[in-house]
C-alpha cells in the first residue's frame, strides 16, 4: 500500500483510484454513538430482566450484547436471520451468561427496557451535519450504507436528528434490507455508489469496522477511510496490520474529509479483504 498523492505523515484515507466524487457513508458509530447507547440499554434492561443474577455481571449486560461472541449479528447480515430472530438470539446469550434461563415474555420485556434506554441515549456526533455540508460544497455525492435494518435505520436517525439532513444532503440510505445482504459483501457498497449515480472507482466509504467497513470497501473497488472515533477501542491486532500498511485510522469525520480534499488520486497494492489474516 502505498500512500497516495505523497502526503507526509500518517494516511489517514485511502482514496479512490479515479478520483473523489461520492463519499459513502456507515450509520452506526460514524454518524450516531450507537455502541454508547446499546451497552447503557443492555445495562438498564439486564437490571430490569434479571435483578437476582450477578450485580457485576448484570452490569456489563449490554458489553456482552453487543460485543455479540455468538455472532448473530455477523449472520443476521449475511441473510441467516431475520432482524427478531437476530435480537431473540443475543438476548438469550446475555440471560444464559448471566445464569438465568430465559422465559416466556423476556425478549418482549428485554425490547421494552432496552428500547426506552436506548431512544434517550442515542446521540448524533457533533461533526456529522458540518461534514454532510462540507460534502456538498466540495461538490462531493453522499449516501449512507449500513448493516442494519431499514425500519431501525430510520428510527434511530429520527432519534438522532438526521432525518432532514439525510433527505436533503444525501442521495438515500442503503440498509440490510435494500438486497437482502450486507457488507462486506461487495454488491451493496456498488448498490450505495449506484444511489450516487458513480462507479466505485469514484467513492470512498467511511467506516468503524476494519474488516466489513475498509476492507469491505476496498475489495469492492472503492477507496476507504476506518473511523475509530475517541473511546472506540479498536483490537490491538487491527490496528497494527493496518499501520503495517501505512493506514491509520482517523478520529473524527471533519479528518477524513480533509485528508481526503487534500490528498490525490493513487495506487493501492493489495490492502484489501484479507487484512486481519493476512
Amino acid at each position: 500500500m502505498s500512500a497516495r498523492g505523497g502526503a507526509a505523515g500518517p494516511v489517514r484515507v485511502l482514496p479512490p483510484p479515479d478520483g473523489v466524487r461520492g463519499v459513502l457513508l456507515d450509520v452506526d458509530d460514524t454518524l450516531i454513538g450507537t455502541r454508547a447507547a446499546m451497552v447503557r440499554a443492555g445495562r438498564d434492561a439486564g437490571r430490569e430482566l434479571w435483578p437476582h443474577a450477578d450485580a457485576g455481571l448484570v452490569d456489563r449486560a449490554g458489553e456482552r450484547y453487543r460485543e455479540d461472541p455468538g455472532g448473530h449479528f455477523r449472520a443476521y447480515t449475511r441473510g441467516e436471520h431475520d432482524f427478531e430472530e437476530m435480537r431473540a438470539r443475543r438476548v438469550r446469550d446475555v440471560a444464559r451468561w448471566l445464569g438465568q434461563e430465559p422465559g416466556e415474555g423476556d425478549l418482549d420485556r428485554w425490547t421494552t427496557s432496552f428500547d426506552r434506554a436506548f431512544d434517550e441515549a442515542l446521540e448524533v456526533f457533533d461533526d456529522v451535519l458540518e461534514a454532510l455540508r462540507t460534502c456538498r460544497r466540495l461538490g462531493w455525492r453522499t449516501a449512507l450504507l449500513t448493516n442494519s435494518s431499514a425500519d431501525y435505520t430510520r428510527r434511530k436517525l429520527e432519534l438522532a436528528g438526521l432525518t432532514r439532513a439525510v433527505a436533503e444532503l444525501t442521495a438515500g440510505v442503503v440498509t440490510k434490507d435494500t438486497l437482502g445482504i450486507g457488507k462486506p459483501e461487495p454488491s451493496v457498497f456498488h448498490e450505495g455508489c449506484r444511489l450516487m449515480d458513480l462507479p466505485p472507482g469514484q467513492v470512498v466509504y467511511v467506516g468503524d469496522e476494519l474488516d466489513v467497513d475498509t476492507c469491505g470497501a476496498l475489495a469492492a473497488g472503492l477507496g476507504a477511510a476506518w473511523l475509530r472515533r475517541p473511546g472506540y477501542a479498536r483490537e490491538e491486532a487491527h490496528l497494527e496490520h493496518a499501520a503495517s500498511h501505512g493506514l491509520h485510522p482517523a478520529g473524527t469525520l471533519t479528518e477524513v474529509i480533509e485528508a481526503l480534499a487534500a490528498t490525490g488520486a493513487g495506487d493501492d497494492d493489495g490492502f484489501g479483504s484479507d487484512a486481519v489474516s493476512g
